[in-house]
């Protein structure tokens, strides 16, 4: 999740990103997508004496382990638009690979695509535990599009509540899939979950948008033609249920020091966050050309 938001012109049509015959337009409902993560923003006051970024990720939480389940709905869905053999998947915003390595095989190709060293460091190592070859990319989506390949499947997963703007965010993954753009998200903004704990440590309300339905609206103002599901939360990795993690990942997400560990034990001892048992799939067709 960024510190802040930005909402940038649009696209050039000469832009190589944008499938052919669509305009990239900023369009009402990409504007009220931006309007909504911009709220999320922290007040500078506090994120000034938080020890660290509250925007960082533990790279053991995405970890490819053994509580992967390849036969999720989410890598059903993707698996069923792969070639029997011989596949590719671009996974943006990859992590440590769990989307990707889902669908290993059939794919035998696996590329990634992500900021931080660390997480290709893991996707790397994923790949070479399941066999196949592997391509990462570092960098911001859609930056480093042009320097990354196009695959057959371009996976998305938990990324979009991240991009603020987001019309030329999936119109590169758009570009980038030969058969279909598999993305995945929560029906409603992950860090809502602690909005109460905002309120009793900060004195802050948070916002709780924007959701699943209005990347559905976005999705539809740019004209892709998207399928969609809701089903059950698969598995997470192990660390994310860590007993030795939970304090110190709290502590992060909320801006709090280490001398109000105890406050904040018994705040969650009361009150754990409540997160979504479900993700909302979005399923569409590509626009990439054959290599």
């Amino acid at each position: 999740m960024p510190t802040s938001v930005e909402v940038v012109p649009p696209t050039s049509a000469t832009d190589p990103d944008v499938p052919p015959g669509r305009e990239p337009t900023i369009t009402e409902a990409a504007a009220r997508w931006a309007e909504q993560l911009e709220r999320w923003a922290i007040p500078a006051e506090i994120l000034a004496q938080a020890p660290v970024s509250p925007w960082q990720h533990d790279t053991a939480m995405f970890a490819v382990d053994d509580t992967l389940d390849r036969n999720a709905p989410d890598a059903e869905i993707a698996r069923s638009v792969l070639p029997a053999a011989g596949g590719s998947v671009l996974d943006v915003g990859c992590g440590g690979g769990r989307a990707a390595m889902s669908l290993v095989p059939p794919a035998e190709r696996v590329i990634g695509v992500d900021q931080r060293p660390a997480m290709l460091a893991q996707f790397t190592r994923s790949a070479a535990v399941f066999g196949g070859p592997s391509t990462t990319v570092e960098g911001r989506w859609p930056d480093v599009s042009i320097a990354t390949p196009a695959a057959d499947v371009v996976v998305c997963h938990h990324v979009a509540y991240n991009v603020a703007d987001i019309e030329p965010f999936l119109l590169a993954l758009t570009a980038h899939a030969r058969l279909a753009v598999v993305l995945v998200l929560p029906p409603r903004h992950p860090l809502s979950a602690w909005n109460d704990a905002w309120r009793h440590f900060w004195g802050l309300e948070r916002p709780t948008g924007p959701t699943a339905d209005d990347l559905a609206e976005v999705l539809a103002g740019l004209g892709l033609d998207a399928e969609r599901w809701e089903v059950p939360r698969p598995p997470l990795a192990r660390a994310t249920t860590d007993a030795a993690l939970r304090v110190p990942s709290a502590r992060r997400r909320l801006c709090l020091t280490e001398d109000r560990d105890g406050d904040l034990v018994a705040y969650l001892d009361a009150h754990e966050p409540q997160w979504s048992d479900t993700n909302v799939v979005f399923r569409w067709p590509g626009a990439a050309g054959d290599d």
